[in-house]
């Protein structure tokens, strides 16, 4: 592994673990074995670290839900899958990080929030347009505002400061909201669909 990528994957761990604010080129200096002054070659602050680590996330995710997309069977599988995705990311992370992007990292955050207002809001709309043409989600629903809706929800538990996490987990708050979401939209054969795959999940 370069030395670049090196850095980057120890202070997304170190950042994931403990937020973005607590963590100093010291620290990460210190986890690599390494100087800073090496570490400056790549990177002149944590900004720099921060701003790369963004963009290569956003790109990451976004090459695994068009995955998703290509590989699930319907939309309520889609969703399923990438719920699952999300779910292991956010078991990894403390939710300080993402209240720290958005106070001490403006042009990152603003990146992030550039990808869901157009990648990621284009991906449910789709979702949610098929699966109303399928007959999985109730006919009379606004596709736009249902997807507007649900940004708003991962913006929430994302950036708000609504949940505390300490009776419940970041990645469980993030399955209720979903399950709470989803079978608000579903019709009859929708919720039946999600049965068979949660039995089936069970089961695995």
């Amino acid at each position: 592994m370069e030395p670049q990528e090196k850095i980057l994957k120890t202070a997304l761990e170190l950042f994931f673990k403990n937020g973005i604010k607590r963590i100093t080129m010291d620290d990460i200096a210190k986890e690599l074995g390494m100087s800073k002054k090496t570490i400056y070659q790549y990177y002149n602050d944590k900004n720099k670290i921060v701003k790369q680590l963004c963009q290569l996330e956003v790109t990451r995710h976004e090459h695994r839900f068009n995955e998703i997309f290509h590989t699930s069977k319907n939309p309520i599988h889609e969703i399923i899958l990438i719920s699952e995705s999300l779910k292991q990311m956010m078991q990894n992370v403390n939710p300080i990080f993402f209240m720290d992007l958005q106070k001490y990292h403006a042009t990152s955050f603003e990146y992030i929030q550039n990808f869901k207002r157009e990648c990621a809001y284009k991906d449910i709309f789709r979702n949610i347009q098929t699966g109303i043409n399928d007959g999985l989600y109730r006919a009379e629903l606004d596709p736009h505002f249902v997807t507007t809706y649900r940004l708003a929800q991962i913006d929430s538990l994302m950036f708000g400061n609504m949940f505390s996490f300490e009776k419940i987990s970041f990645s469980q708050t993030h399955e209720l909201l979903l399950d709470l979401f989803i079978h608000s939209i579903c019709t009859e054969k929708g919720l039946k669909l999600i049965e068979q795959y949660k039995n089936k999940t069970e089961q695995e």
